[in-house]
């Protein structure tokens, strides 16, 4: 992964009088608030460290504590943590380039407003940090560290599984990798094996796979994938809720690529790695929008029936993967 402005200000220990992170990764931001915090004030309880997880009525609480020189300290530090600090004009925007040389100030935010005046400022006089979902290459980069670490070894190919059936959320895969890494035990090799025997695949990896199945037409392969489904009896109602929601999600995707929108701004609009974008564009590659359109009104279709009673749960689902595979 890329070394960020951060990584090398925790290096040389010279900070910026304020960051601020936000993106869609949230392990990433988490992990450089907290590695930022660190570095700047090592101990938490210090009269030179201030956090406000919602935003004091008056802000000159913090700028006053920002303002005060260190006690036995070189620096003093203010946490903003997810205090909607975009959504109002505090005056917080005016204070950022009169923050002390001695003072750091973080903010954490999940929205962000670029046309602010509280961004424009901390553009001008800080650093801003855009941590987004990481790309296939660098999440199996940093798996495979990982499992370096600790003396274990995976191959390219068995690394792009795992991301697959764990999901790509950061913080899942290296809790994910540490049990692989416990169960390995005294093997150096994590394989499709050890993944298999001890990580959650969701339940919704295996009706992901069913609905690839389904645009593939691999009518085997559904079938296999719905009775694995039947034998960890699966609500029907949760696997028709999970299929309509992953039929939305291509139905988006591929709405936006006929209007000409480019896959890396459909990642951003669709809140979705790259990665996971260009892999869904290749799954609708030969279903256009209508045909989308279509599955999605036999998946409502079928859910109604259900529910008003003219067809059974089971049957039912039978007959709409039947029919999603006509398409």
């Amino acid at each position: 992964m890329q070394k960020l402005k951060a990584d090398t200000d925790i290096e040389s220990g010279k900070f910026e009088k304020v960051y601020l992170l936000y993106g869609d990764e949230p392990y990433l931001v988490r992990t450089y608030k907290n590695r930022l915090r660190k570095a700047i004030i090592p101990e938490e309880g210090s009269m030179n460290y201030a956090y406000y997880d919602s935003m004091p009525d008056n802000v000159e609480t913090v700028t006053e504590f920002a303002d005060t020189l260190p006690f036995f300290g070189d620096r003093r530090l203010v946490i903003l943590d997810k205090t909607n600090a975009f959504k109002k004009d505090t005056g917080l925007a005016d204070y950022i380039p009169n923050v002390p040389d001695f003072s750091t100030i973080i903010i954490v935010e999940d929205e962000i407003d670029k046309r602010s005046r509280l961004y424009k400022a901390i553009s001008k006089c800080g650093c801003v940090m855009e941590l987004k979902k990481l790309t296939m290459q660098d999440l199996k980069s940093t798996i495979a560290v990982r499992l370096s670490k600790a003396g274990k070894r995976i191959t390219e190919s068995d690394c792009e599984y795992f991301i697959q059936s764990v999901g790509d959320d950061l913080n899942t895969l290296l809790n994910e990798a540490e049990k692989c890494i416990a169960y390995a035990g005294d093997s150096n090799v994590v394989n499709k094996e050890v993944i298999n025997a001890v990580c959650s695949m969701q339940v919704e990896n295996k009706i992901f796979d069913m609905v690839d199945a389904i645009l593939r037409h691999d009518g085997n392969t559904v079938f296999k994938l719905y009775g694995d489904l039947v034998t960890l009896r699966e609500n029907a109602f949760g696997i028709m809720a999970v299929v309509r929601m992953n039929y939305n999600r291509l139905l988006k995707i591929r709405e936006l690529y006929e209007d000409g929108v480019s896959a890396g701004e459909i990642a951003v609009r669709c809140k979705m790695a790259d990665w996971l974008v260009k892999k869904q564009l290749q799954k609708v590659r030969n279903y256009d929008s209508q045909r989308l359109k279509k599955a999605l009104e036999i998946i409502v279709d079928t859910e109604y029936a259900i529910k008003i009673g003219n067809s059974g749960e089971q049957m039912g689902l039978e007959i709409m993967l039947a029919k999603l595979l006509e398409l």
